[in-house]
């Protein structure tokens, strides 16, 4: 059912170039063949209202006026003419000055304005249920005892006309008709070659192997799905992206787990065969150690896998209080800190630090600084959280400590995953500090290390300032 209301919700693009093209045309076709009509109708009435008038003439040279009475004299010969049409019927009728009939069609009326002295009007009428075209021409009286106009009628039904206009609008309309046949062929193969890019690239894309990744080839794309395809190349160079982190993920994790489920079951085998209870707790012990070791590096291995399915989506990005968001975590970090007698300050010099961002992973990145920082620094010494305002757009948030510090040439690396200093003293599984810097990426802020506190074992610390924009 789901498919088969896709199918239907699915528009074809060449039908719709189709359509778009073919429905203008045809509604140029429509106006031109009204327009034609119209103009054929006007040329027919012209060429055949001059032909009536010319009747109405020949009649009015046949009339007299004797001792006062309307006259007209025409010949059998002349009626038959008149009369005689093979497409239509003519009818004519012949009026005195005082509108008494004198000969014709009575059934013709008189039009309601009567033209001036030699003047004649064109009009429409019905007779006999038929409808006629009539002239109506004012012919005066000249040198007789009455005075006054003589009203001369002639009409003819359409048929010579609507036949004149049907042919007129045949002429005009067949030959846009067979264009717009053509047109319709030629656009038709026009959208079939055009269209020819798209099915290669489709064939490309179903050609793929579910690994291949690569970029598509857009040198034979036409420029109006350039951008389409540059946002695809784009897309899928970020799930590649994506799909590379992962299968690194997926090897680090692997190495790093291996090493640890080993050294437990190991323990565990030592552990069964000693008969010893003191040895048999001693390998308890250890087999304890290991799997909080084991547990420590789920968590964080858990902790990464989330930070970077969140790293491309900011949806969940809202106003955050990092002033009171630092202020929780460093209070209930202080007991892990009074564990080594370490003195875990704080300092607040803002007075409010609003930014855009998830209070998750903020507390993620806070809570990875101040336990690292914990971690390596000796017992009695010193980590220090503070939070002030640079400039009136930038927060920078320190994690400052007078442990072993971090030597130089090793402060870019310290942040690859798994990797760890060499002689640090802490039990960490270096990934802490990458989980920190994805998470301050993901909030357009930025990480840098520096020196921090002198420590009383000769080391410099270590201080990391991770900078914000405020809003």
């Amino acid at each position: 059912m789901a498919d088969s209301n896709l199918s239907q919700t699915t528009k074809s693009l060449k039908k719709q170039l189709m359509f778009w093209v073919l429905v203008p045309l045809v509604l140029l076709l429509v106006i031109s063949a009204i327009t034609s009509y119209y103009r054929a109708l006007h040329y027919a009435n012209l060429a055949y209202d001059r032909a009536l008038f010319r009747m109405a003439l020949a009649v009015s040279d046949q009339i007299d006026v004797v001792n006062s009475e309307v006259q007209i004299n025409l010949p059998q010969v002349a009626k038959d003419l008149l009369n005689y049409d093979k497409d239509d019927v003519i009818y004519y009728r012949i009026s005195a000055p005082d509108g008494r009939l004198v000969s014709g069609d009575s059934a013709l009326s008189v039009p309601s304005k009567l033209p001036g002295a030699g003047q004649h009007d064109y009009y429409d009428d019905t007779l006999n249920e038929q409808s006629v075209r009539v002239v109506a021409f004012s012919l005066p009286i000249i040198n007789a005892d009455i005075t006054g106009n003589i009203l001369v009628q002639v009409a003819e039904t359409r048929a010579k006309r609507e036949i004149l206009i049907t042919e007129i609008v045949e002429e005009m309309i067949i030959p846009q008709l067979l264009i717009l046949v053509l047109a319709t062929t030629l656009i038709f193969v026009g959208i079939e070659r055009g269209l020819m890019p798209l099915r290669r690239i489709q064939e490309a894309i179903h050609a793929r192997s579910h690994q291949d990744l690569s970029e598509l080839d857009t040198s034979d794309a036409p420029i109006e799905i350039q951008p389409l395809l540059s946002a695809m190349n784009s897309l899928m160079a970020r799930v590649r992206n994506v799909v590379t982190m992962q299968q690194q993920f997926i090897a680090d994790a692997s190495h790093q787990l291996r090493t640890p489920i080993a050294g437990l079951q190991t323990q565990a085998e030592l552990a069964l065969r000693e008969q010893n209870t003191s040895k048999i707790h001693e390998a308890l012990t250890m087999i304890l150690t290991s799997a909080s070791r084991l547990s420590h590096l789920l968590v964080r291995l858990l902790s990464l896998a989330s930070v970077d399915h969140s790293a491309s989506d900011d949806s969940s990005f809202k106003p955050t209080d990092l002033k009171a968001l630092t202020t929780e975590v460093t209070s209930q970090l202080v007991s892990l800190a009074r564990q080594k007698q370490i003195d875990l300050g704080l300092e607040i010099q803002v007075q409010q630090a609003n930014i855009m961002g998830d209070a998750l992973m903020l507390r993620e990145m806070l809570t990875n600084l101040i336990e690292n920082a914990i971690a390596y620094t000796p017992n009695q010494g010193m980590v220090t959280v503070s939070l002030m305002q640079t400039t009136d757009e930038q927060i920078v948030l320190s994690v400052s400590d007078n442990g072993i510090g971090i030597p130089e040439h090793e402060r870019e690396r310290v942040f690859e995953r798994f990797h760890r200093l060499n002689d640090n003293a802490g039990e960490g599984c270096g990934l802490g500090l990458a989980i920190v810097q994805q998470i301050v990426e993901t909030h357009g802020g930025n990480i840098n290390i520096t020196d921090g506190m002198a420590g009383a074992a000769g080391g410099m610390g270590a201080c990391f300032s991770v900078t914000f924009k405020t809003t």
